[in-house]
């Protein structure tokens, strides 16, 4: 009896087919349970009180912190920034479940200077340098600075100030409108120049002087030498 081939020859392919399906199954090691990430936490310790600080570019607060910050694994950026203090930028690593302690104070260089005026817009200079327009408030640098504060119309107003670095300066200046042509009110009338009484002043005292002076015991009368014209 002769056997036909062909069952035998399908079963075999049938076979090496579900033997390559199931290989890479068998062969692909077990997936690994995932694994959750433990925080660490930063301790920023520094003498610059009131300095605020950024973390990645968030704020996190002011110092001095009530407590550390708590950060996920990795690098992250530090920036500390006070006005008239220089700024503070570093990068720093954080391992997980571990505390990181970093010192951070930052250096005073400028005086934070505030200027008001009875009149806004005034034009305020400093060192013979135009820094700005009132209401004023600026960085500047530590130092003895004449502060001159004008506007047109009024009388400009200056002062010397030491700037110390890291210190406020609140300045309330009133302004002083100059005498207008023709104004009565604030160029008043002649007699109420201080010219007119000086010289009123020199003629009484000419004239004192030559009623004392005699000649042959009879009083000499004074002469007058000037000519005095009221507008």
């Amino acid at each position: 009896m002769t056997l036909s081939k062909a069952p035998l020859t399908r079963g075999v392919v049938v076979l090496a087919a579900l033997l390559t399906a199931v290989a890479p199954a068998m062969a692909a090691p077990p997936k690994s349970k995932p694994t959750i990430a433990v925080p660490g936490e930063l301790i920023v310790v520094s003498l610059t009180i009131g300095a605020t600080i950024e973390i990645d570019g968030k704020p996190m607060g002011k110092i001095p912190l009530e407590d550390s910050l708590v950060l996920m694994p990795g690098q992250h950026t530090i920036k500390m920034t006070k006005r008239g203090y220089t700024d503070y930028l570093d990068t720093f690593e954080i391992l997980p479940g571990a505390p990181l302690e970093l010192e951070a104070d930052l250096l005073p260089f400028a005086g934070i200077v505030r200027i008001t005026t009875s009149e806004p817009g005034a034009t305020v200079k400093i060192a013979g340098k135009v820094e700005g327009v009132t209401p004023f408030d600026k960085d500047i640098p530590a130092g003895k600075k004449t502060i001159v504060v004008s506007r047109p119309d009024f009388f400009d107003d200056t002062r010397e100030l030491e700037i110390r670095a890291g210190e406020f300066y609140d300045i309330d200046v009133v302004l002083r409108a100059l005498p207008k042509k023709g104004d009565e009110v604030s160029g008043g009338a002649f007699y109420e120049k201080w010219w007119f009484w000086t010289i009123v002043g020199v003629a009484g005292a000419g004239a004192a002087a030559a009623v004392i002076a005699t000649s042959g015991g009879q009083t000499v009368s004074p002469t007058p030498q000037f000519t005095l014209s009221v507008p």
